[in-house]
């Protein structure tokens, strides 16, 4: 007999590192973090966002602010110890933004933003551009100078293929003509050196995740100059 353990995939994995945490309803703040901002329930956030960069920005004070969210102290208790990490109902910032919307669907641990870095009286931290605009293939309306990161998706849910740069151009490529798919979901970037960071980084987790590359990414293979 041959004994396997089996990886946690659950929200509840602990973590000795800062970190800032989405789910559809809310923006939680790890221990360690409130620790490192020196934060409690008496502080209120007032969240900024940019989209040209996908970063948000949090700024924590004691007084109240326009549109600014109250923090609440995480209920339970583990092995006797309350949980001293914070959140904030967050469902109205969430739906503001489609590229923060999209991040509430991913795993459980790719919700997760490790080390936010303080930038003047913010704390920020780096979102991945998740394909969260989506598209039928034959859609008329993807902008006819719309760069970015994209992945060609089948009916069935399958991601048949990874790529960057012009996506109308790339979409409508004779090559492409007989492949098989039904949607495009992408994220708008415009800086050739992010296309290349964040292509291969989606490319990196679904060959974690499945073993091989997307179907077309292995037939055609991959390199720096792909798209």
């Amino acid at each position: 007999m041959s004994w396997q353990v089996l990886k946690r995939e659950d929200k509840f994995e602990g973590s000795d590192r800062p970190f800032i945490s989405f789910s559809p309803a809310h923006i939680a703040f790890n221990a360690m973090f409130t620790r490192i901002a020196a934060i409690s329930s008496e502080h209120r956030v007032t969240i900024y966002a940019d989209p040209s960069t996908f970063r948000l920005g949090f700024e924590f004070h004691t007084h109240g602010r326009p549109n600014s969210l109250a923090l609440s102290q995480a209920s339970g208790h583990k092995k006797g110890i309350k949980r001293s990490g914070l959140f904030c109902a967050a469902q109205g910032i969430v739906n503001q933004c489609p590229w923060v919307k999209i991040i509430t669907t991913l795993p459980p641990k790719d919700r997760r933003f490790y080390d936010p870095k303080k930038d003047g009286s913010k704390w920020f931290i780096q979102l991945c551009p998740a394909f969260e605009v989506r598209k039928a293939r034959e859609s008329s309306e993807i902008q006819s100078n719309a760069v970015g990161i994209y992945r060609y998706v089948r009916e069935s849910g399958e991601v048949v293929y990874i790529g960057r740069g012009d996506i109308k151009k790339r979409l409508a490529s004779p090559d492409r003509k007989d492949w098989d798919f039904d949607v495009i979901e992408y994220s708008l970037l415009g800086d050739p050196d992010e296309q290349i960071k964040w292509e291969a980084y989606w490319l990196e987790k679904f060959q974690k995740a499945n073993d091989k590359l997307p179907f077309y990414n292995r037939v055609l293979g991959f390199s720096k100059n792909s798209g």
